[in-house]
Order: structure tokens, then sequence, then C-alpha cells
């Protein structure tokens, strides 16, 4: 396939600078601001002195630190960047300026909820007070600690201490059952673990990279911390044409991360993987890797050699992705002689499961270029230097539940790797089987975290079909999400403007960062913060479970972990603007700026965060706990633990997704993406964010798919036509968009709408392409893909 790249940037940057040029911006904002002067629960603050107070956002995993204005510190008005932060240096996203819309806005949940009738009924569902919300958990909980295995939870959230307090419950009561939505980071801690040993998240130190290859990654979209990723990207821009760092997308759509490239280079969907190693064959069957790398830090390049001669020569690469061979060869070349250089992997914004070969074939070049563990290039997340909390006090119904299997299959006979399995924990519970066999009890219990899994799971129809089968439903919720609705019992949070907790460093970041959002305000409304209630029910459970939480409340608990940064003597309070970790070199020791305990913490409940940049380089005699001690091409790892099968079973391959559907029947291929201007996750998108989509997105209820103009011509459509889309799961009413950004033969459907919670300003704007989408699920690792469904359109 050939697509027009350049009228396509002209088309996309020729619009973003015309509006940015034009009036409508700035008539949006007047028309948005008379707009909202209409909402009845807009706050009217009373006249007084302003004031100012630091927190971190937890809208997103991004971490970025935020500055609220304040009217007599009781009413807040505004919120824009906090210009000291080191990760977004005063930047702010549409998601984090709009965070008054979730304290403020009508969807809240104002005190815990009970479901007296049928559930998913709001009508039967009644208020109680805190006392009675307790009093029937912990009735509950007593009844089963003899199934304690049944308990289920599933947090929104992957790192800090509220998630470590959830899965610290589970395991003092007896339950291996700890998981957290599905997302791209579980492909990449299962990569990491079978290739360099150690689980965990990826750093790229892209502010020192000279070239960029993107496999898929939303860099511009909201992937990994977004406001640091636009500082990144203005910075790569800023330098003069001939030293500025060089941007490749690779990516089926045209998306704006596709328009800033330097290069789009338009793959066949779910192909990232082939080009990858297509290039990897080119450098090392020209000599161009890092001889001195491949010998010393590395196992199994023979293996790993051998294989991209037999299956990845540009020629079978070009057939596999519609990439040309030239393209292939010229891209290969490029990588390997601009130093340094680094590939990037990632789906998106991050929020969607993918394959761990996938990943794994990208950071094959890396390695072979030597931009493993280098500045300029990926090395893992340092670890932040908390002080541990006591061991869990186990008794002889939590030892039990400690070698139970897992319901989702995880560190098991069918996936032996130590993965996060959501969707198979689903998939086992609504097909009622529970596969493998050794896994023999039911799920008795589910808690769901700030996760919203009944709009937001890939294939979300299993999910509603498990719920039949899961006896009672908890939701730890501010909001009236899907999810909640569906919910026995709500126990509703503060938002993150009214509570305290840790943000640990954010996705992609290459060196230490701990955050702090602290209660600026009081909550408005009859909410505990979720840590507080995990260790008030803790101690009504008593035994092993309570003596497990000693902690009179949540802050106790944060402050025992947070002495650990006071005692490691190194690192720095942000607490001037205009701070770049990432200058000067990587793994240079900062002198602590505080002299006790007591002063770090004064100093972070004003500054709101912590960073260092001492660890952010392994030594190599610690960068890899493989069992080679170098970084893996050929797997050891998955041998030890009990994977099975031939020699590509153990090396980064591509592994083509058939996708679900009769090519007859559904001629097309659906594939989801995410955009910054809808939220994805546990929250909904806030209104001045709907209020800004094009018409091309959102035009009253109805949202968009892109269609290529040659498809829609094929099929007689023209633009704005009212179409069915059609899938094995069903059916869902749309709106076309006609653009060159869509392969042909492709449909696009965004992510983040369709939502039946929340509030009228967003309930029924849309619809939620996780209905109709169908995950295939990869038979080593359990991951699923969300890419692979067939779907046919016809006119409505």
């Amino acid at each position: 396939m050939k697509l027009d790249r350049r009228a396509f940037v002209k088309l996309i940057a020729g619009g973003v600078g015309g509006t940015l040029l034009s009036p409508l911006p700035w008539k949006m904002a007047d028309d948005t601001a008379i707009w909202s002067q209409n909402w009845f629960w807009r706050p009217s603050p009373e006249r007084g002195g302003a004031t100012t107070a630091n927190t971190v956002c937890q809208l997103c995993p991004g971490g970025c630190g935020v500055r609220v204005r304040l009217i007599k510190e009781k009413r807040a008005v505004n919120i824009d960047g906090n210009p000291t932060h080191p990760v977004n240096q005063g930047g702010i996203c549409p998601l984090g300026a709009a965070g008054l819309q979730y304290l403020y806005g009508p969807s809240r949940i104002e005190t815990p909820l009970q479901q007296t009738g049928k559930r998913g009924d709001l009508e039967t569902m009644k208020a109680i007070s805190w006392d009675e919300a307790l009093e029937i958990l912990s009735i509950k909980l007593r009844r089963m600690r003899q199934k304690a295995r049944g308990l289920v939870c599933v947090s929104g959230k992957r790192q800090g201490t509220v998630p470590e307090l959830f899965a610290r419950f589970l395991h003092a009561y007896g339950s291996p059952n700890y998981m957290v939505m599905p997302a791209a980071a579980d492909a990449e801690s299962l990569g990491l673990f079978v290739s360099q040993g150690n689980s965990g998240a990826l750093g790229y130190d892209l502010e020192n990279a000279k070239m960029v290859v993107s496999f898929g990654s939303g860099y511009i979209e909201g992937w990994g911390s977004p406001n640091r990723m636009m500082m990144a990207f203005g910075g790569w821009r800023s330098n003069p044409k001939r030293d500025r760092t060089k941007i490749i997308q690779v990516a089926t759509r045209g998306s704006l991360s596709a328009s800033k490239a330097d290069d789009w280079v338009a793959v066949a969907p779910g192909t990232e993987a082939a080009l990858a190693l297509g290039l990897a064959q080119v450098i090392v069957s020209e000599g161009r890797y890092d001889r001195t790398f491949v010998s010393k830090y590395t196992h199994g390049f023979d293996e790993f050699r051998r294989l991209l001669r037999q299956n990845y020569t540009p020629e079978e690469v070009a057939e596999i992705t519609g990439v040309g061979k030239e393209k292939i060869v010229g891209l290969a070349r490029e990588f390997a002689g601009t130093k340094p250089a680094v590939a990037l992997s990632g789906w998106g914004q991050g929020r969607m499961q993918g394959s761990m070969y996938d990943f794994l074939a990208v950071q094959s070049l890396n390695a072979l270029v030597g931009s493993v563990h280098k500045p300029g290039g990926v090395t893992r997340t340092p670890k932040l230097p908390l002080a541990p909390w006591p061991k869990v006090v186990l008794d002889a119904t939590s030892l039990t539940g400690e070698n139970e299997p897992r319901l989702d299959g995880s560190k098991g006979s069918q996936f032996p790797l130590p993965g996060q399995l959501f969707n198979n924990f689903v998939k086992n519970v609504s097909e009622g089987n529970l596969y493998p066999a050794d896994i023999l009890y039911p799920a008795e219990m589910l808690w769901v975290h700030e996760a919203n899994p009944a709009h937001d799971l890939a294939d979300v129809q299993p999910f509603l079909a498990a719920l039949d089968r899961i006896g009672t439903l908890v939701s730890f919720s501010s909001f009236m999400d899907e999810t909640t609705q569906l919910a026995d019992l709500v126990l509703p949070g503060p938002t993150y403007l009214e509570r305290l907790e840790d943000a640990p460093t954010p996705p992609g970041l290459q060196y230490a960062v701990f955050g702090l959002s602290q209660p600026i305000l009081s909550p408005r409304f009859e909410v505990r913060h979720p840590g507080d209630v995990l260790i008030q029910l803790a101690k009504s459970l008593g035994g092993s479970v309570g003596a497990s939480f000693p902690w009179s409340d949540y802050e106790t608990a944060l402050k025992e972990r947070v002495k650990g940064l006071a005692d490691a003597g190194r690192g720095q309070v942000a607490d001037e603007p205009g701070l770049q970790p990432w200058k000067g070199g990587q793994g240079r020791r900062l002198a602590a700026n505080c002299d006790s305990f007591d002063d770090l913490w004064e100093k972070l409940i004003e500054h709101a965060c912590w960073f260092d940049t001492s660890e952010a380089m392994p030594s190599w005699e610690s960068a890899f706990t493989t069992p080679s001690r170098k970084f893996e091409f050929y797997s050891q790892k998955m041998r030890q633990v009990g994977i099975r099968g031939n020699d590509l079973t153990y090396l980064p391959h591509f592994k083509p997704v058939e996708p679900a559907g009769d090519p007859r029947d559904y001629p097309l291929l659906l594939m989801p993406y995410e955009t910054m201007a809808i939220t994805n996750g546990p929250v909904a998108n806030p209104p001045f964010m709907t209020k800004t989509l094009f018409d091309f997105q959102l035009k009253g209820n109805d949202s968009f798919v892109e269609v290529n103009p040659k498809t829609a011509a094929n099929m007689g459509l023209k633009e704005g036509d009212r179409v069915a889309l059609q899938t094995e799961r069903g059916t869902l009413k749309v709106r076309v968009h006609l653009t060159e950004a869509a392969r042909p033969d492709v449909v696009f459907i965004p992510t983040g709408l369709g939502h039946s919670g929340f509030d009228s300003y967003i309930k029924g704007k849309g619809v939620n392409a996780n209905v109709i989408l169908v995950a295939q699920q990869d038979q080593v690792t359990g991951l699923v893909t969300w890419w692979g469904t067939r779907v046919k359109i016809s006119k409505v």
C-alpha cells in the first residue's frame, strides 16, 4: 500500500497551524466559558484572598506536578502546571487542567451505597453509613475466610502504596488473586523478565537521543508521562536542523504522532515486530551492530542471527509489512549509524495490552546497537529507596492461600510466567470451566479499585458474563462509573485533590521520582481514603490480618515508607523551576537537600516531588539477573520457569495474529485507537474536553470511525454517512469520517466514549469500541492482542 504521506502531513500540519493562527480556539474558549455558566454545580467562590498549593495529578499515570489556586484556602478555582516539578516543568495537559470538574462535578458518589435489589438497578441502591458498610463487608469476609482464595482484587493503579496495601490485604487474608487492569506494561514487564531477568519497567533517555524510532507509541498523544513527552518533543525540535533529533513513527494509522515525525513508516496492521526484526537482520548481516556490547553483555546472539537470516530478510519483511525493501535497508543503516539511537516500544498511550514477543523484537534493536543502559538509550526504571513495611503476618489460612493457583492462570501450568492476566481470569470465570484443571475454586468476591472494567476492558462482554458467577462485587470508586453501577457495595474515596497519596516514577522515565499528592481541600462528601478503609477493615477482622496492618491510618503507613528517602542520603526535593535531571550525565549523585525525615516531609508537602539520578544507569554487575547475567536474545529464563517449545519460543519473533471473524462475512479489520482528546481509564472525559472534540470525532451523540476514501468509495460511503459496525460480538452504530490517515480496508475507532455511567455530560456520547472487540490470546504468555477483530460495515 502507498499512502500519500506528504499530502497527509500538509493536511494535518496545515490544519493545526491554521487553527492556532485563527480565532477558532479563542472563540471555542469563549463559547465554552459561556456554556459552563449554565452548570448547576459550577462553583461560585466567595471573594477573598488567593493562595496556591502544590500537589501531583493522579488522573493518569503521568505523575505531573500541578499548582492549584485557592480562594480563602477552601475553594479551588484553577489548576495549572507546577514549574518546579522536573517531570512536566509547568506544563499541563487538557485532562489535568480540567481536574476541578472531577472535584465539583455531579458524577461523584457522596456516601457508601448498598445494592438492595437487582444488580445494576440504580433505583434500589441505598445510601448507608460507613459503619454499616464496613460491618457488611467484615461479616462477608469472616464467613468466607476458609475460602479466602476466592477473594479477587483488580486495581487500576500499577504502583504506589495504595495498591501495595490492597495486595498486602489479600496476602494476609489468604488469597493469591491480586491483579491489575491490562496494559502495555504487562508485555514490558514480562519482556524485561525473560531478557534481562528483572521485572519492572523501562526508562527511556529520550531527551539525550539523536534518533528515536517509535514502534506504535503515541509519543505525543498520551504515552508515558504526556507533558514530559511534549517537553521532550519541544527539545528535539528546538535544536538546529542539522543537529536535531530525528523521529521515525512506525504505525498503521496516520496519527498526530505520525504527522509530527520526520518519517511515518506505514506498516500493515500488527506487523511492527516484523519490521523491527527486518531492521535487525540488516544491522547484523552488514556487521553494523555494537560488537563490544554484543560480545560482552549478551547471550544467544548466534541463535538470534540464525533466526534473522532464515526468516527476516528485507525481501521477506517487505512482503509481511508492506514497507519497501529499500526503505527497510535504509532505515536500518541510519538507526545503526546514529549515536545514540533508541527504539521505543509501546501501543498508543500504553493502556492496551500487547505481545511480549513484539516488545522483545523492538528491544533487540536497542541491544544490537548498544543502547541498553546507556545515555540516550533505554534502561530500567530505578527503584525508589523506600523503607520496607514489616513482613505480612501469616496464619494457616494465608499460608495455604500463598500456594494456591491464581484464578488468572499466571505462574501456573497454563501460563508459567509471572504475568498479570485479568482478561484470562474473566475468560476462566465467564466460561465456567476454570482452566487449567488445577484451579478448582470459584471467585467469591471481586474488589475493583479505581478501575472500570465494565467499560474499559478490551472485549468487555465476557466480563459482564463473569459477574453473574461472582458472588459479591465491591467498588472502591469516587464516581458512578459502569462497574460501580453493577456493584453490590460501594466504598467511595476522595478525589486526588482531597487525599494524601504517593505518585512513584511515571512510565518511561529514566530517573527516579517520588511525587506526593496532598489533600489541599477537605473532602466534600462522606468519603474515605481507601488506605484507611483497608486498615480499619483489617483491624475489624483481627488475627494475622489485623496484625499485618499495624498502622493507625494511611498517613502513618505512607510516612514509614518515605523514611527510606531520608535515610538514603541522596536525591533532592524539587524546589526550584527549570530543573533538567537528564542533563549532565545520568548516574551522578545528587546531594540531599534535607537533613532529616521531618525536614523532607515538610518540603514534600510544600513542593510535592523528590527526584534522584544516581541510579539511573545500573552498574554492569547488577544490570542483568538472567542465568547468564547478560541480556538474553535467547531466553534461558523462559526455560527456567517451565515454558516448553522449540528454539523459536525462546527468541524474539513475529507472531501473526489471526483476526476473529470469517473474512467472507467480515471483510475489514477493526482497530481501536487512543487520543489525548478523549480520556481512557477510570475517569470519563470531563465536559471541557468533550466540548472541544471536532465534529468529525463526535457530533451530537454520534461518534465517528475513520475510513480510507478508497475503501469508502468501494462501499458507496461518503463523509458523515451513518453505518452499522458488526463483528462476532455485536453491532454499533456510528458515522463515517473519510481520511487518508486510515489504511485501506481498516476501520479505526476511538476508545473512551460510549459511557452509560458517570453524568449527563458524557453519558450516551458516542459508542464504546470494547463492546464489539474480540481479544486474541497468546498461548505462551496469556496476554491479549486488542486489534484482531474483523468487521463489516453496512449503511443505516
